[in-house]
């Protein structure tokens, strides 16, 4: 078949026009630089390790691209990344540079703040500990509290050996007895105070709370 150089002319004149136009507002868009804060996102810690401490939220980047491309990022197109499977016991230095902050295509990252993260680590340990119910408000007048039960009674709970010495015991959600006269029975949540502690199993307790007549 014969090749005819003015087939479809419309459509070739169409798409020479078209990409055209985007060369022109690629070409016009200027290279401008911007300093955004991005998420650090951990990966690979160590089994029976724990992050303690105050730990890097964020990091400074500095950002080199079109302004079109930089005004499209999303908050989920920006993050740091940072490896954690060389981490040991103790107080550890850990460099972050450009190569390990994900930007979308086009965009160069130019600079990262501060480039050497100080975190600390700890060996990870489990310990039981009792369940004390927490009960708000009295009885009516004439009544009293003659006992308290959780059923579980103890939790296994999780996290950096040097919080878990200093846990007495898990809590639960506030169960409420103002101006009752009978007992009080509650399913509720069990958790720990300590945000670097955890349960092993998430759980709820059965919570009773025996209401009886004072006793004169």
């Amino acid at each position: 078949m014969a090749y005819h150089p003015f087939r479809n002319l419309g459509l070739k004149f169409l798409s020479t026009c078209i990409a055209a136009m985007l060369w022109l507002v690629v070409a016009g868009e200027r290279v401008v630089e911007r300093v955004l804060r991005a998420p650090v996102e951990f990966q690979n810690l160590p089994n029976g390790l724990e992050l303690v401490g105050n730990l890097p939220d964020t990091v400074e980047v500095r950002l080199r691209g079109s302004s079109g491309a930089l005004s499209r990022m999303a908050a989920g197109d920006l993050s740091a990344v940072l490896d954690l499977r060389t981490a040991r016991p103790g107080r550890r230095l850990f460099h972050l540079t450009p190569t390990q902050v994900t930007v979308p295509y086009g965009i160069e990252v130019v600079q990262v703040g501060p480039s050497t993260l100080t975190m600390e680590f700890e060996t990870s340990g489990v310990r039981v500990v009792p369940v004390e119910p927490d009960i708000e408000g009295r009885p009516a007048a004439g009544f009293e509290v003659t006992s308290v039960t959780s059923d579980p009674n103890t939790v296994e709970v999780a996290g950096p050996e040097s919080a878990l010495k200093r846990l007495d015991a898990a809590v639960t959600e506030p169960v409420t007895v103002t101006d009752e006269n009978r007992s009080v029975r509650e399913v509720v949540t069990i958790g720990v105070q300590d945000a670097s502690l955890r349960l092993v199993k998430p759980q709820t307790a059965v919570v009773t709370v025996t209401i009886s007549p004072r006793r004169p």
